[in-house]
């Protein structure tokens, strides 16, 4: 029998609809400065540009896009992620969101100015056809957009709950990330790819941020909302979170200011490709 562990499997339509809400509070407030960022870095959106988001969330870049005057088509996997963004896209003439499978883009070629995936392509199971689908909806001499995390633990509460399990349930198996996020996370590995996605040009950027809440005690109250998008947190009996609650609390302290807030250091590698003319 073998013991190899399967890596984890972020494709689940259902278990992403019900973490919609989570994601809003928890992640969007993350995810939102790397996304703006990622736009600048592209050198800004031109007013009635055309911009496919994939993997689209609950809207951190589809959102900063509409602002700027983009006609957006922001997309995403999970009917509650696009049901939330498509509320949300509502003042924004030209822009909507739809359920769809990045790796299998409904769209047509060489149909967007900027195509982007942030924080979405590196957890497709098929990453390089997500990343060539991304370039193939491109029009030639448009941008193309990719952000990843540096690790492939992911960044925020994702290393900080790792350390915590590791420490707690020590022979328990972990199951190792999705591959593209191991291949991503170095700017080497994600300009490599890019460039063989079909991309012309690319340059990579390392971006800084940070997670964290008002105080140790306010995150770890909102603990278990926090870590439900961590498959082994979600397995845990009662007992099982109760016994990792003391080593979680000591990895969030860790990171806790004079002032008493939570401040956990997280850097994005942004890449920024262009589709040959």
């Amino acid at each position: 029998m073998s013991n190899r562990v399967e890596p984890l499997n972020f494709s689940d339509e259902a278990r992403w609809t019900a973490l919609a809400a989570s994601y809003e509070r928890w992640a969007e407030p993350l995810t939102a400065g790397f996304a703006r960022a990622a736009l600048s870095l592209a050198g800004g959106i031109g007013h009635g540009e055309r911009v496919l988001d994939v993997a689209a969330g609950t809207g951190a870049l589809a959102l900063a896009a509409a602002e700027a005057g983009a006609r957006v088509l922001a997309t995403d996997i999970s009917r509650g992620m696009a049901a939330r963004l498509g509320e949300r896209l509502q003042p924004f003439a030209g822009s909507e969101a739809r359920v769809m499978d990045g790796q299998a883009l409904e769209v047509e070629d060489a149909t967007f100015d900027v195509s982007c995936s942030v924080f979405g392509v590196m957890m497709f199971p098929d990453w390089r056809r997500g990343m060539a689908e991304l370039v193939r909806a491109t029009r030639p001499g448009g941008r193309v957009i990719v952000a990843t995390w540096s690790s492939p633990e992911g960044a925020g509460p994702a290393p900080l709950f790792l350390q915590a399990y590791r420490r707690t349930f020590p022979e328990a198996p972990i199951q190792p990330p999705p591959q593209g996020m191991t291949v991503l996370c170095s700017p080497e590995g994600l300009k490599a790819e890019m460039l063989g996605a079909g991309c012309g040009e690319v340059a990579v950027h390392a971006v800084d941020g940070a997670w964290g809440g008002a105080s140790v005690d306010q995150v770890m109250a909102d603990l278990d909302e926090i870590l439900r998008f961590m498959h082994l947190y979600v397995a845990l009996d009662g007992d099982g979170r109760a016994r990792l609650r003391g080593p979680m609390r000591a990895a969030i302290a860790s990171f806790a200011e004079p002032g008493g807030a939570v401040r956990v250091p997280v850097t994005a590698n942004i890449a920024i490709g262009r589709k040959p003319r």
